[in-house]
């Protein structure tokens, strides 16, 4: 019962689409009219459909405008510093916004500053530093790191200006604070990884000389602690000035000695041995004569030698023997000193070459927290919601219509009609 009253339905509106058609045909003979004219009559005669599916259609676009999470995006621009290339002077001939002067970069394998800092930005090695500094797994709500790098990369915009090699970092998300780090981040990864895999001849350069800088002042420290115990033990501080000084007082001494020995023995011819002069003049001359044998002096006038003392300074006849050790020491001493101080200006020279060389970024617009949200625009999601239920409405209507043109006796027809029929039986005996 159901089956026939279902062809009957069918056939009525296969006459009804038919009436219309021809009634098309008949009205204009442009075959554009005629088609456009049959279309608008066809939603029209299902308006309730067209209207019912655009108005469920806009429904959902409205509750998805609505719920959608709000976006911000906070942006930075960058300059890439203007050091120079090592190839400058052979492409200083060239114009530098030529089309010579990029066959002429591209020819010697130089690549452009600004594609280096877009490659990096958008490196592994950065973007994994970000999401562990960040913590952007849990954000992202995914378990491996895979997965938020393609997130990240997502929410993110590199692009380069070719012109004036300004390079943009754009980056969304639902926290305006995170957008701004994010943003901030990227810079300062950018710094970091320029900063610490620059593998310049000036870096290398400067790590060499700052090893041997150590080994040096090592040296040096050694070597000057050496000459100072030596210096202690023997008393020997500055020996060449030290020797002129006592041999200078010693033939000083050696002098005063002699004329007081004359003057002793002309006394004693006038005078008996208890004279206070005669006494006085002895105790001078045996003061001389102790500090002269202090001082390591000439033998007495008995041919003894002189006594020892416990002076801290060395005494003449000490020199020679202490000169041959003192002098090694300080020489030592003054090469590591040289040594020293030429890998000290060569050391501060590789530093500043190696800042130089290293690609700094310069940041022409810092990072914004922003304040109003970027996306999504629902007004254009509505819009949009609305066209798209527009159009599967149009879609639906042709199916319909082009369901109803085949003739109910086709086997495909009878088919498909027939297995509906089953599952709706199926559906109500359920």
């Amino acid at each position: 019962m159901d089956d026939s009253q279902n062809k009957t339905l069918d056939s009525e509106k296969s006459q009804q689409a038919g009436e219309i058609e021809s009634a098309d045909v008949e009205e204009s003979g442009e075959p554009m009219r005629v088609k456009a004219t049959r279309f608008l009559r066809l939603c029209w005669f299902r308006r309730r459909l067209v209207g019912g599916i655009c108005v469920a259609g806009t429904l959902i676009s409205l509750a998805i405008a609505l719920l959608s999470p709000k976006i911000y995006t906070s942006t930075t621009t960058l300059m890439p510093s203007d050091n120079a290339s090592p190839y400058s002077s052979l492409l200083g001939v060239l114009t530098g916004s030529s089309p010579a002067a990029d066959l002429g970069s591209e020819a010697l394998g130089l690549g452009d500053q600004g594609d280096l800092f877009v490659g990096i930005l958008g490196s592994r090695t950065v973007e994994d530093s970000l999401i562990a500094r960040f913590d952007l797994k849990r954000y992202y709500s995914v378990p491996l790191m895979g997965e938020a790098r393609k997130s990240l990369e997502a929410d993110t915009h590199i692009a380069e200006d070719r012109k004036s090699g300004i390079i943009s970092i754009g980056v969304a998300a639902r926290n305006p604070v995170l957008a701004y780090d994010l943003a901030q981040g990227y810079v300062d990864e950018l710094n970091r990884v320029l900063t610490d895999d620059s593998t310049s001849s000036a870096r290398r350069e400067r790590i060499f000389l700052e090893e041997r800088l150590k080994e040096v002042t090592q040296d040096l420290d050694n070597s000057s602690q050496a000459l100072s115990q030596f210096s202690t033990k023997s008393g020997a501080i500055d020996l060449p000035s030290q020797a002129k000084s006592m041999v200078d007082a010693e033939i000083k001494l050696q002098g005063e000695l002699i004329e007081g020995r004359s003057e002793l023995a002309a006394l004693r011819q006038n005078y008996s041995e208890d004279n206070t002069r005669v006494r006085a003049v002895e105790a001078s001359n045996a003061e001389l004569q102790r500090q002269i044998d202090k001082m390591g002096g000439a033998p007495r006038e008995d041919n003894s030698t002189p006594a020892a003392t416990n002076s801290i300074y060395p005494s003449v006849d000490q020199l020679p023997a202490l000169g041959l050790k003192y002098y090694g020491l300080e020489r030592k001493v003054q090469v590591d000193q040289a040594l020293w101080e030429s890998l000290t200006k060569e050391y501060e020279v590789a530093r500043v070459q190696e800042a130089k060389e290293i690609p700094t970024v310069k940041v022409l617009d810092p990072a914004n927290l922003p304040e109003r949200k970027s996306g999504p625009s629902r007004r254009l999601i509505l819009m949009m919601g609305a066209m798209l239920s527009l159009a599967a409405a149009c879609l639906v209507v042709l199916a319909l219509t082009a369901w109803e043109e085949i003739d109910p006796q086709e086997e495909p027809k009878k088919m498909i009609v027939e297995v509906i029929g089953g599952m709706a039986s199926f559906r109500r005996r359920s």
